[in-house]
């Protein structure tokens, strides 16, 4: 069985997630699909993507993990933490030790720890010149992506198209 290199598997993750977008289609499929990939591609041990409502109020629409998942429920609830930021600001948000950098989110900074996750990278989803929402890269190990993972991941989160 031979491997395949970083570049055959990155532009094997658009392609799928370009076949997911003709014709009819189905927005979740895709966003699981999404982070999934992420999960393969990138330094991350789980992904999940907040998404705004046509109000704005961002819904938690896809996770790699139970735990992801209950971080990014809290964090919504809370109104703020990493991703919330990144959506906020559309900048990515990025706290390499959550134990040691993540005083400004108590909600998450309890939850992510209790889940396990060290470090996280939240990157804003933008739809044309509209942040529509924040893709989150979950880590079990402190530190900060590599900037070729950064590079990546935030191609993959500019992929959503609304509908």
């Amino acid at each position: 069985m031979t491997s395949m290199t970083r570049a055959a598997l990155v532009s094997g993750a658009f392609v799928e997630l370009a076949d997911a977008l003709v014709g009819e289609y189905d927005v979740l499929d895709l966003l699981h699909t999404l982070v999934d990939q992420c999960v393969v591609l990138l330094d991350a041990t789980a992904a999940g993507i907040l998404l705004a409502d046509h109000n704005g109020n961002l819904q938690v629409v896809a996770s790699t993990s139970e735990e992801s998942q209950i971080v990014e429920v809290l964090q919504r609830e809370a109104g703020a933490g990493p991703c919330i930021d990144a959506y906020r600001s559309g900048r990515v948000v990025t706290l390499s030790d959550i134990a040691t950098n993540g005083d400004l989110y108590p909600t998450f900074q309890a939850a992510a720890l209790s889940q396990g996750f060290q470090s996280v990278h939240a990157i804003p989803m933008r739809f044309r010149p509209h942040t529509v929402g924040a893709l989150n890269l979950f880590r079990t190990e402190k530190g900060v992506l590599s900037a070729e993972d950064a590079t990546i991941g935030q191609a993959l989160a500019s992929i959503h198209r609304s509908s």
